[in-house]
């Protein structure tokens, strides 16, 4: 009997089921893994596979059920952080993506950090540390100010701002270590972000066959980032940690040699991960913060935004990243049409942002709730979206 033609999607959240519903469209039978049973994606699903998205070796398993049943096509996720899982899946059924070693490099901060800073690219001084005592050492040689993290998380799970020694505690360690899986956390030199402009941006790249191409960047927001909108500044925002981010604007919007020392930067990071070497076609997102003494890369991850850029923002403008990436997943070349049918924006002029719902002290990105604002204007387009923040109609993916 003739197998049917599948592709698996890697987790199955809100930000997810666009995707979902064009691996459908393309007329592909969709197998979908999350741990959550009830997710949003789940009523798409041809086969579930419950099971944990970071588990690489549960995946591992259902690949060889499955491929017994379909002739499974890609793998791919979107948005989310198991991308590691899905570079083994593929490898094991031959199917085209990013290599094991690379994702794995992305996926734990501290060994981010080695290869950039081996590479000879500007990166804070930093630390993977086991115990508060090799913590306490640490922050002593950077002078008593310092982040903490986990080493594998992501959405400022476990992460903390220490200003002076006595705010590295116990518990403040205890809740870095457990937020990650490794056992470590990473003990890095606080930055210090410019104050002249939004200072954090997201910056999307596509390699193909080892060659760069600039997607997209956008603006992220934090709450001292209102202060550049004079239309927003009587508004009041509940307070919470200073990592948490309270939105987005698509685009980014800065001087043409900022955008190009990101490029070169970003180019260099690709190089240094090794993907110049990689066949096919591949996402390198690039987290990076703006300060006095340049752009530095906060983290690189090998898969579209989450935050709802890649689901709402940029279909917004008229392009349809995660659609192209599916094209691509499935082995297709990279050529004039599949860029313009999903890599190019039809409504380049307008802003598209994003303001997050957030509980009052949140600590970390988890939980938060978002809606949507398009305009011409920028500040607008802000404005928009904090409307519909406050009248709770929150953002619906668009496809």
């Amino acid at each position: 009997m003739k197998k049917e033609k599948a592709i698996w999607l890697f987790a199955g959240g809100p930000m997810q089921e666009s995707a979902a519903k064009k691996i459908l469209d393309f007329g592909y039978k969709l197998i979908l893994a999350d741990l959550n049973r009830d997710c949003v994606c789940a009523k798409y699903a041809h086969e579930f596979v419950e099971c944990d998205t970071f588990d690489i070796d549960g995946n591992k398993a259902a690949a060889e059920k499955l491929r017994q049943k379909y002739t499974i096509s890609a793998g791919v996720t979107l948005a989310a952080d198991c991308h590691e899982t899905v570079a083994h899946v593929n490898r094991q059924l031959g199917l085209p993506g990013i290599s094991p070693e690379i994702s794995h490099i992305c996926r734990h901060k501290n060994l981010t950090r080695a290869v950039l800073t081996d590479a000879g690219i500007p990166q804070p001084q930093f630390a993977c540390v086991q115990n508060i005592e090799e913590a306490r050492s640490f922050l002593e040689i950077l002078g008593g100010r310092c982040v903490i993290k986990a080493t594998d998380n992501s959405g400022s799970r476990g992460f903390a701002k220490i200003n002076s020694p006595v705010e590295l505690t116990d518990d403040v360690f205890a809740t870095a270590i457990s937020a990650g899986t490794s056992g470590s956390v990473i003990i890095e030199e606080a930055l210090n972000p410019r104050e002249d402009c939004i200072s954090e941006l997201s910056v999307e790249t596509l390699w193909f066959n080892g060659k760069m191409y600039w997607l997209n960047w956008v603006d992220r927001l934090f709450r001292s980032d209102l202060k550049f909108f004079p239309s927003l500044h009587g508004l009041q925002i509940d307070p919470v940690s200073w990592g948490v981010e309270i939105g987005h604007i698509n685009p980014a919007c800065h001087s043409v040699s900022i955008r190009n020392q990101i490029h070169e930067m970003v180019h260099a990071a690709g190089l240094a991960l090794g993907m110049k070497e990689e066949s096919g076609g591949h996402i390198l997102k690039a987290d990076v913060m703006l300060t006095n003494h340049g752009p530095i890369i906060i983290e690189l991850t090998p898969r579209l935004s989450g935050g709802w850029d890649s689901s709402a923002t940029t279909p917004a403008r008229g392009a349809d990243f995660q659609g192209g990436i599916i094209r691509l997943a499935l082995g297709e070349q990279l050529d004039l049409d599949l860029w313009y049918s999903f890599f190019e924006f039809k409504n380049p002029s307008l802003y598209a942002s994003i303001m997050a719902d957030i509980s009052p002290g949140a600590k970390d990105c988890i939980g938060r709730k978002f809606a949507l604002g398009i305009d011409f204007e920028r500040e607008k387009s802000l404005q928009l979206a904090l409307n519909n923040v406050k009248e709770s109609s929150y953002v619906i993916p668009m496809v």
